[in-house]
């Protein structure tokens, strides 16, 4: 499993015109130590959902870390959850790690945060579930999340925000925000307050945020 997701990564790469060699289980560009992107898939019990775990080591004390769920079981589900990681996080971190920006797939703008200036790469909310859920993300989620940002205590590196929304049905939701791996309180009342749509069956959406400190 460890040799498709290496070649699965190096060829999803080198579409864009970023070239990666394999250093054991981590791939690297050349010459360079970072960044550093690696998979490690867990297989699923009892025929369950499996999960890839994706790192991406930015330096030698900050590493992304993003986890997909696969459908099906071996290499299936393993495929199934790369195909995740390209649809939702590739573009963004492409953009802020290897600066490789593609415009139909992340949006850039630039946001101040206390005396720090950042580049902003959103990526778009990629939908798992019914195909019928709504994919209108709520405006003023989006406008709270920015006002969330806008007070966070944010030190001059890279950091990442990713955002889960989930529609259980009966009005019931699952909701998950994280700034650099960790829960972030304030993103999660931003989304929480959001007049997110209602659907009867199960739907989630997920998507990832990178601040670059601005040139």
């Amino acid at each position: 499993m460890d040799r498709l997701i290496q070649n699965t990564l190096i060829d999803l790469f080198a579409d864009h015109g970023i070239q990666l060699e394999a250093d054991e289980d981590w791939l690297l560009t050349e010459g360079e130590d970072f960044p550093a992107i690696r998979g490690i898939w867990h297989e699923g019990k009892e025929g369950g959902m499996g999960r890839l775990d994706i790192d991406i080591v930015l330096d030698e004390e900050r590493t992304i870390e993003e986890s997909f769920g696969g459908v099906g079981g071996g290499k299936a589900g393993c495929r199934d959850a790369l195909d995740a990681f390209a649809r939702n996080d590739f573009h963004v971190v492409l953009a802020a790690c290897w600066h490789t920006v593609n415009a139909e797939k992340v949006a850039v703008r630039e946001l101040a945060v206390g005396m720090h200036r950042f580049t902003v790469y959103v990526g778009d909310f990629t939908l798992r579930g019914d195909e019928g859920a709504p994919m209108d993300i709520p405006e003023d989620a989006l406008s709270a999340l920015d006002a969330a940002i806008t007070t966070a205590p944010l030190s001059e590196d890279v950091h990442w925000i990713r955002v889960f929304y989930g529609n259980v049905g009966d009005g019931r939701t699952q909701v998950e925000v994280l700034l650099d791996n960790e829960p972030w309180t304030a993103g999660l009342k931003a989304i929480v307050s959001a007049d997110w749509p209602q659907h009867e069956r199960y739907y989630s959406l997920r998507n990832l945020i990178a601040l670059v400190p601005a040139d």
